[in-house]
């Protein structure tokens, strides 16, 4: 029988993967730089009348969950500038917004702030994260987009009912009692994370502490082709230029044709490539020749990104970018840490309002393991967050041969569902 410690602790585990249409048959490379045309480019959609193009807005909790994303992409870019980075911030703040409805006094209002959730009430922060949940789901028919929520405890502890009943009703969670100590408690829950995100992700849990009471998982899958494809045939090999200047060669993908929200200074070049319907879209954020992705990166912000969007053009365009692929995994306690929410993992914590009795809890552990693969077709993507508590003219050419950050986002509500950098294909 497990003891009944004063604290208990919450562990979470973030599993995030993206796939960019993996299924994409490999093309053998015939040139060693991507070539100017091919013999048959792929036919162009047919052009809409084009219409006056009205800036970014996003709802006051969306730009809070988006500030929050940036704060937390830099916070862990400091400790790796020159590694591959992926996270996945919309299954973060699921499960961290779920924590948070188990949260009370000076800890609640630490989270609160880290999220940036402002003056909205309880009632409003969960709310307005199911209707942003609501409308993400429903933007793009073509377009695959699930995010779902479990949250399994240990059977000999009791939850707070309001704690269940607000994660039920507005996260959609399913919630079971399981006994921690069977070995088949951890098949479930990764069984469960393989089947919400088809197949891409298939262990969130490699075992489960003694002194563990819940864990809250969210998993997201995304799936979506270009609304441009790359050319089927014609991705070639060239150079792609790193940050310490030296080279190495790379898959170039190449579309002809294709319409892209663009926007170009002396110090930076920022890309809009959507999917299916164009609702949702890859941006990238690519430094010049005489910025690096550090610079860069400095200055990054919703704000600013939001400035660049609505002070570019679509432009037709040849584009010429890697496939690539990034398998990352970090423990974000320290990140979170640095943003202002350390008492959630401390003995101080207070997640009262989880437990039943008068029990305590804390985080123990937050982490995060991503994996995305982007090719010609589109993009497939998937994430799974767990957290366990425990007590005009001729168009241009433009190549992405450089380290640059790029974002998935939803353009009705600008949320942002993925972030990374690509410091090399």
């Amino acid at each position: 029988m497990k003891i009944n410690f004063s604290k208990t602790i919450i562990a979470a585990l973030t599993g995030a993967i993206l796939l960019i249409s993996c299924q994409q048959e490999t093309i053998n490379p015939k040139t060693e730089n991507p070539p100017d045309k091919t013999e048959n480019p792929t036919p162009q959609p047919e052009e809409p009348p084009k219409k006056p193009r009205p800036p970014i807005q996003e709802s006051s909790f969306v730009t809070g969950a988006n500030n929050f994303t940036f704060r937390l992409f830099a916070a862990l870019r400091n400790k790796q500038p020159d590694q591959n980075l992926f996270i996945s911030p919309l299954g973060l703040s699921s499960v961290l917004t779920m924590v948070f409805n188990g949260a009370d006094g000076t800890t609640k209002e630490a989270m609160r702030k880290t999220l940036d959730f402002g003056q909205q009430t309880d009632a409003e922060i969960n709310q307005l994260f199911k209707e942003l949940q609501a409308t993400l789901d429903t933007q793009d028919k073509t377009v695959t987009f699930t995010s779902v929520n479990a949250l399994w405890y240990d059977q000999i502890w009791q939850l707070q009912p309001d704690f269940v009943q607000l994660n039920k009703n507005y996260f959609g969670a399913t919630v079971q009692a399981m006994d921690f100590n069977a070995p088949e408690t951890k098949n479930t829950m990764n069984n469960w994370a393989k089947e919400k995100t088809q197949g891409k992700i298939d262990k969130v849990v490699t075992n489960i502490p003694e002194d563990a009471v819940m864990l809250l998982i969210n998993a997201i899958y995304f799936k979506a082709t270009w609304t441009y494809p790359f050319e089927t045939h014609g991705t070639r090999k060239g150079n792609f230029r790193k940050a310490d200047g030296s080279t190495m060669l790379a898959d170039f993908m190449i579309r002809y044709g294709g319409k892209f929200l663009y926007y170009h200074d002396t110090d930076k070049t920022v890309l809009d490539i959507p999917y299916g319907n164009t609702q949702f879209s890859m941006t990238l954020v690519m430094p010049n020749d005489l910025v690096t992705i550090t610079n860069l990166s400095q200055t990054l912000s919703n704000t600013q990104l939001n400035d660049w969007l609505n002070k570019s053009d679509t432009t037709r365009m040849v584009l010429r970018m890697p496939r690539f692929k990034i398998e990352y995994g970090n423990k974000l306690n320290d990140a979170l840490t640095q943003l202002g929410m350390g008492e959630a993992f401390s003995d101080k914590a207070n997640f009262s309002r989880m437990l039943t009795g008068g029990q305590g809890s804390k985080l123990s552990e937050l982490a995060q393991k991503t994996f995305v693969v982007v090719n010609e077709e589109g993009t497939e993507a998937a994430a799974v967050t767990t957290a366990i508590t425990v007590p005009t003219s001729a168009p241009p050419t433009i190549m992405i041969d450089r380290p640059f950050i790029f974002l998935i986002r939803e353009k009705s509500t600008n949320a942002i569902i993925f972030m990374g950098q690509l410091m090399s294909p």
